[in-house]
């Protein structure tokens, strides 16, 4: 990824302070540090569409089994890697480009007392710092929109794969040509937006080798994100939170962005 595109990528996930806002969630609802677990964070954590349940649902469609190595790409906060080794009892890598997110995901994964199976590293989803063939499942949630180069993402995703592995994703994905409206969640400035094509990523998936097997959650993930709207709006939170949403929410709607599961395996 050209450096000023990951810096610009860095900075837009670098505006806000989560760690404190979800203490303040929890000691409202009675829970102290000592006592919180991995599933208290889970109405907090999970910076995707369809929140947990889109996290159990790819999980479900990938059969992640307990004992899987399983590499998270654009991990954010950790979600999905706690989620994993506490539900799926699996060994997890969470990689991401933003070391304010790192750090967040590390003291959040410390708050739940996971003190093993569970690490976290900066890095690129184009050059994730894992040994070739040691991952069984390489997971993504909400990460090719802000990835430049697709061939390279899928190319470094087979890299990573044991022979048997497979690559369990959760996507915005263009439908079709047209206007995006701006801002977007995972883009400030349309600069930011690298949202590839559906048919084009699947292309690149069966030129690596890949067996693609798609879902199409756009219109639950489309409800979620509108529910989440008017909850947002209802606490009054401040229209630079809840435009993005309400963009993607349109332009979903307009048939610009469709949103799927695919779990693809090595052929």
């Amino acid at each position: 990824m050209r450096n000023d595109l990951a810096i610009a990528v860095q900075q837009h996930y670098s505006t806000r302070p989560v760690l404190p806002l979800i203490r303040d969630q929890l000691r409202r609802k009675g829970i102290e540090d000592s006592r919180v677990r991995p599933e208290d964070l889970y109405p907090y954590d999970q910076s995707h569409a369809g929140g947990i349940a889109a996290t159990r649902r790819l999980a479900e469609r990938a059969a992640i089994e307990p004992g899987s190595f399983v590499m998270d790409l654009g991990c954010g906060y950790g979600s999905a890697s706690r989620f994993l080794h506490a539900e799926r009892r699996c060994r997890v890598v969470g990689v991401d480009l933003t070391p304010a997110r790192i750090e967040t995901a590390i003291a959040l994964t410390r708050l739940v007392r996971i003190e093993s199976g569970v690490n976290f590293v900066v890095g690129s989803a184009l050059s994730p710092p894992i040994a070739s063939g040691l991952a069984d499942v390489v997971w993504t949630q909400h990460v090719t929109m802000n990835l430049p180069d697709h061939a390279a993402f899928i190319r470094e995703c087979a890299r990573v794969l044991k022979p048997s592995g497979r690559l369990a994703s959760h996507e915005w994905l263009r439908k079709k040509s047209g206007e995006l409206p701006s801002p977007l969640p995972w883009a400030s400035a349309p600069s930011l937006n690298h949202a590839i094509e559906a048919t084009r990523l699947l292309t690149i998936m069966k030129d690596n080798n890949f067996e693609p097997d798609v879902e199409d959650v756009t219109e639950s993930m489309r409800a979620a994100l509108a529910a989440d709207v008017v909850a947002l709006e209802e606490q009054d939170y401040p229209p630079e939170r809840t435009t993005p949403l309400k963009n993607l929410v349109g332009a979903a709607g307009d048939g610009l962005f469709c949103c799927w599961m695919i779990v693809a395996r090595i052929r």
